[in-house]
C-alpha cells in the first residue's frame, strides 16, 4: 500500500506542476471539505458535513447538475421517503413483470413499493439542499488530480470554468467522482474497476406503453450476461435499456438496444409510434465493495467506493446513503482537527455495519446469475412464480433476512437439492446463522 501510494504522489505531483506551468495560476480556493463529483453521493455528503457546520465546496466537472444522465433511476419508495425526496420527483409503479426466453411472472402492488425517478430532478433537488445548508457547488470545474503531501491528500488541482488551473485545498477531501474514482486512483487508494456493467438506454415519448408496468429482461436474445429494462416515468415517458457486465461478454449494449424491438416482439405494440428524446449511457462497479475507501486526508463515496448493488446495478440511494455517512465523518474531523486515515476509519465502519452484509450478498447472487443460460432464466422464472409479491421486493430491493430465504426456500423446496443449497449456506452465514441449512428448514414454523 505504502509503495503505491509513493508512486502514485510521484505521478501526480509530476502532473499538477505541468498543469500549473501550462495554464494561468489563479488563487488557491480553501475549505473545510471538498468534495470532487456533483453526483448524489457529493451533493449529500456536502449537505451533512455542511449541516455539521463544515465549509463545503463542491467540484463539478460538468456545466450542470444532473446532466448527462447515466442511471435508469429505479429505485424505492421506502427509501426516498427516508431520504427526504419529494414525492413529484419519482413515479410509483403498480406492476412489476420478470421476463425470460419463455417464461413471465407479473408481480401486482396495489400499494407501490418501487419507483423511477426523475434523475435530473432529483440531483438537482440534492444540491438545492446542499447549498440550503451553507455549501458552494462549482460547476465545469474539473478535478485534475489529487495533492498529495507527505502521501496525505490535501486538496486537488483543479480547473475552472475559465480554463484556469487552481489549487483547492482542504483537511479532508471526499472522491464523489462515480465510477473514475478520479482521485481515489490517483492517490493509491484502489485501483479502479476491471469487472463493471455497461449500460445503454432510450428516454422515449411512448404514448402506447402501460404507464403502470415495469418491465425486467433477461436472456441472452436482449441482455446476455445482463438484463434489459422498460421503466415508465410518468407522462407518456418510458426509459428502455439494455445493460451487460464487461469482461464477462463482449456484447454491445448499444446494438442490443437498438434491436430491441426485433429481438423482443412482446413488447412492440407498447412502442408503436414512440420515439426516443434522450439517450444515456452509463458505467457500473460490478466487483463488490473496494477494500479501502479511507486514506489520509481522503474518503471515497458512491460508485468511488462500490457502493452499489450488483444485484441489478442499482445506486442512487446507495450513494445517498454513503454520501450523508460520509459527510458527517468529514465534518467531524474537521472539528477534531484529525484528518487522518486512522480517524476517516469510522466511515468505514459505519458503512460496512449498515450496508456491508447486504453488498456482500447481491454480489454473490451477481456471481451466480451473470453467467445463466437461457434456459437457468426459464427455470429462475418457475421459482419466482412461487413468490409472494412481497417476498420478491424484498429480494430485489436487497433487503436479505434470514426469515426471507427460508420463505424462499419453503415455496422452492428443490433449490436445496441443487448447487443452490452452497448459496444459501453462505447468505445465511453472513446473516449470522453458523448453521447448515437442512430439510428440517423446510418445514413453516407456527408463528
Amino acid at each position: 500500500m505504502e509503495s503505491r501510494i509513493a508512486a502514485s504522489e510521484a505521478y501526480v505531483m509530476s502532473t499538477v506542476e505541468a498543469s500549473l506551468q501550462e495554464d494561468e495560476r489563479s488563487d488557491t480556493h480553501e475549505y473545510d471539505v471538498l468534495i470532487v463529483g456533483g453526483g448524489p453521493a457529493g451533493l449529500s455528503a456536502a449537505e451533512a458535513a455542511a449541516k455539521r457546520g463544515a465549509r463545503v465546496g463542491v467540484l463539478e466537472r460538468q456545466k450542470e447538475i444532473g446532466y448527462p444522465i447515466h442511471t435508469s433511476g429505479g429505485t424505492w419508495i421506502k427509501d426516498m421517503q427516508e431520504l427526504q425526496i419529494p414525492s413529484d420527483l419519482y413515479y410509483p409503479i403498480h406492476k412489476i413483470y420478470f421476463l425470460s426466453p419463455k417464461g413471465e411472472v407479473p408481480f401486482t402492488y396495489p400499494d407501490p413499493v418501487c419507483c423511477v425517478l426523475d434523475v435530473r430532478g432529483v440531483y438537482q433537488h440534492l444540491a438545492g439542499r446542499a447549498v440550503m445548508a451553507g455549501s458552494r457547488i462549482h460547476p465545469n470545474t474539473p478535478a485534475q488530480g489529487p495533492i498529495l503531501e507527505g502521501g496525505k491528500v490535501v486538496g486537488v488541482v483543479a480547473k475552472d470554468h475559465r480554463n484556469r488551473t487552481s489549487e483547492w485545498r482542504a483537511p479532508v477531501v471526499i472522491d464523489a467522482s462515480g465510477f473514475s474514482c478520479t482521485l481515489s486512483t490517483r492517490a493509491g487508494l484502489h485501483a479502479g474497476y476491471k469487472r463493471y456493467g455497461y449500460g445503454a438506454e432510450y428516454d422515449f415519448y411512448a404514448p402506447n406503453f402501460d404507464p403502470h408496468s415495469l418491465y425486467l429482461i433477461m436472456g441472452s436474445q436482449v441482455a446476455p450476461s445482463g438484463y434489459a429494462w422498460a421503466f415508465p416515468r410518468g407522462h407518456g415517458r418510458v426509459r428502455l435499456g439494455v445493460g451487460v457486465i464487461r469482461p464477462d461478454v463482449d456484447a454491445d449494449a448499444r446494438e442490443y438496444l437498438d434491436s430491441i424491438p426485433e429481438r423482443l416482439p412482446l413488447l412492440a405494440p407498447a412502442f408503436a409510434g414512440a420515439s426516443p428524446i434522450e439517450y444515456h449511457t452509463g458505467l457500473f462497479p460490478s466487483e463488490g465493495v473496494v477494500e479501502n475507501f479511507v486514506g489520509d486526508g481522503l474518503i471515497a463515496t458512491g460508485d468511488a467506493a462500490g457502493h452499489g448493488s450488483t444485484l441489478v446495478g442499482e445506486g442512487i440511494r446507495f450513494a445517498i446513503y454513503s454520501g450523508q455517512l460520509a459527510g458527517a465523518v468529514a465534518a467531524e474531523a474537521v472539528q477534531a482537527q484529525d484528518s487522518s486515515a486512522q480517524f476517516l476509519q469510522r466511515y468505514d465502519r459505519r458503512w460496512r455495519a449498515r450496508f456491508g452484509r447486504e453488498m456482500e450478498i447481491s454480489y454473490l447472487i451477481n456471481q451466480r446469475i451473470a453467467s445463466w443460460t437461457d434456459d437457468q432464466w426459464d427455470e429462475g422464472m418457475a421459482l419466482l412464480e412461487r413468490l409472494t409479491p412481497p417476498q420478491a421486493a424484498e429480494l430485489l430491493r436487497g433487503d436479505y433476512s434470514v426469515g426471507l430465504f427460508l420463505g424462499v426456500l419453503r415455496r422452492n423446496p428443490s433449490l436445496l437439492r441443487t448447487g443452490a443449497r452452497r448459496f444459501f449456506d453462505m447468505a445465511m452465514q453472513r446473516l449470522g446463522r453458523t448453521s447448515p441449512l437442512s430439510d428440517a428448514d423446510l418445514v413453516p414454523t407456527n408463528a
